[in-house]
């Protein structure tokens, strides 16, 4: 590396993992306030327009998947080369990352134009509402390659804790889009008003100036891109399937998040409030956007694990996996617990930023509530998720989401909404039952893995670095 400044397997952890953290929480911060952005501007068209964009969050989400889980699965794999001080390996994998990125962007976008229009009216999207939600949902599509490639290469850099770049990429794309999602929503001189698919175009300008700027600092800061042909991002066999065996599972993780999304959306459209359908699902789509700002202080401890688990995976260093672990999960779990408060004691507040129907803040408001009560112990499932794809076991975490967002939650959601008759109210209940239920079963599942390696990860007493 150029400009390699942090030792992954020598450095204190608390140091490490707050060196690494905060950057990728102030780049998630923005990377959330610019969904924020489209929705404060999607409420100033119409409340259908809100509710279009909530119901494409699934199909936006699943891009954003095949994104993260091969950044998450090339981290992994970059790490655990560059640990065992194999740096030509480690290059070739982040080469390859990129390639890999690019088939499954076409992948994703064949497969999202095909079924877009159908997932929709499974959600009962009719007229405007529905054509706002195909409107936005192919512009989006079009344009995935982008979205996919604005911080996949970043793996490289992530791998050996410079989670700066990956901050910054989100920061950049969070002011564009500020700047361009008036000025195409609206008009301005020659660029004539575009409504609900100004906000997809602005979306798509701004990950592309992201994507620009990525390959720059790679170049800049790293070695992964000297002395490199085009014939080097031709697909080897053996490593795309290396990157898919990592990567398939991490993104098949935020698929099923991505389906969850949709699953309690589909839930949600059962239950209009007596004015209008699409009530429940512009407040539904509000709220999470609230509750992911709440959620960030803890997500750059994920990346941290991550990171550090795969270097010190690879460089055969237990304890220090073990402490890293152990370090993320209380950071995690003290931000949280704050962020809850003011989560739950602020719900009406926060609703109320966005709109000013009654409606839309009440039912929101209730959900945060609960979102407030399970959300304490969400950093578990993150972070560990994170530990055992730097181990090379990703493949539980696929089971656990799942129970999490598919399988169980529909079992759940069903009997709270329907069998028991508690209508909206029971699909908030049964997102925290969910949410618990997983917490108790990944916590079994990590333990029992980790002590198949060796390695005891809830040890109480830590060994001296």
């Amino acid at each position: 590396m150029k400009n390699q400044q942090l030792n992954l397997t020598k450095d204190p952890i608390p140091y490490l993992a707050v060196k690494m953290a905060i950057p990728v929480s102030i780049g998630f911060l923005f990377h959330t306030m610019f969904n924020v952005v489209d929705t404060y501007f999607a409420s100033k068209i119409s409340s259908v327009a809100v509710a279009a964009i909530t119901i494409t969050f699934p199909i936006f989400f699943m891009i954003i998947a095949i994104s993260s889980g091969t950044r998450q699965g090339a981290t992994a794999l970059i790490a655990n080369a560059e640990g065992s001080n194999n740096k030509e390996l480690a290059k070739k994998y982040l080469i390859q990352t990129v390639s890999f990125s690019i088939i499954l962007a076409l992948f994703i976008m064949v497969i999202g134009l095909f079924s877009a229009p159908y997932l929709f009216k499974l959600m009962h999207a009719k007229g405007e509402y529905f054509n706002f939600a195909i409107q936005y949902t192919n512009i989006l599509l079009y344009g995935s390659l982008f979205i996919i490639l604005d911080s996949t290469p970043t793996a490289g850099l992530n791998a050996v804790g410079d989670t700066k770049t990956y901050s910054h990429v989100f920061i950049i794309g969070f002011f564009v889009n500020l700047i361009l999602d008036p000025l195409f929503i609206y008009g301005y001189g020659p660029i004539p008003p575009m409504g609900v698919k100004g906000i997809a175009w602005a979306t798509i300008a701004a990950e592309f100036i992201a994507t620009i700027y990525v390959f720059y600092r790679v170049k800049k800061l790293s070695t992964y891109f000297d002395d490199i042909s085009v014939r080097d991002f031709f697909p080897s066999i053996k490593l795309q399937v290396d990157i898919l065996r990592q990567a398939l599972p991490a993104s098949l993780n935020m698929f099923c998040r991505g389906g969850g999304f949709f699953i309690i959306a589909f839930f949600a459209s059962f239950f209009p409030t007596p004015d209008t359908s699409n009530v429940t699902i512009a407040s539904y789509g509000i709220a999470i956007r609230i509750e992911q700002i709440i959620l960030l202080p803890a997500i750059g401890l994920n990346f941290a694990c991550l990171s550090l688990t795969g270097q010190n995976f690879g460089a055969a260093k237990y304890d220090r996996i073990r402490e890293g672990y152990q370090v993320c999960l209380k950071y995690g779990l003290g931000l949280m617990l704050i962020g809850s408060v003011f989560l739950y004691f602020g719900a009406s507040f926060f609703m109320g930023i966005f709109t000013d129907d009654i409606k839309v803040i009440t039912t929101g408001a209730y959900y945060l509530r609960i979102a407030a009560l399970f959300a304490p112990i969400l950093p578990v499932l993150d972070i560990s998720i994170s530990l055992l794809q730097g181990v090379k076991k990703p493949i539980y975490t696929v089971y656990l989401s799942l129970f999490k967002d598919i399988v169980g939650a529909t079992i759940i959601f069903w009997l709270l909404c329907f069998y028991f008759n508690y209508k909206l109210e029971g699909l908030w209940l049964g997102i925290l039952i969910i949410n618990y239920l997983s917490v108790i079963i990944f916590l079994f599942i990590v333990n029992n893995r980790m002590k198949s390696l060796g390695l005891e990860i809830f040890k109480k007493k830590l060994p001296s670095n």
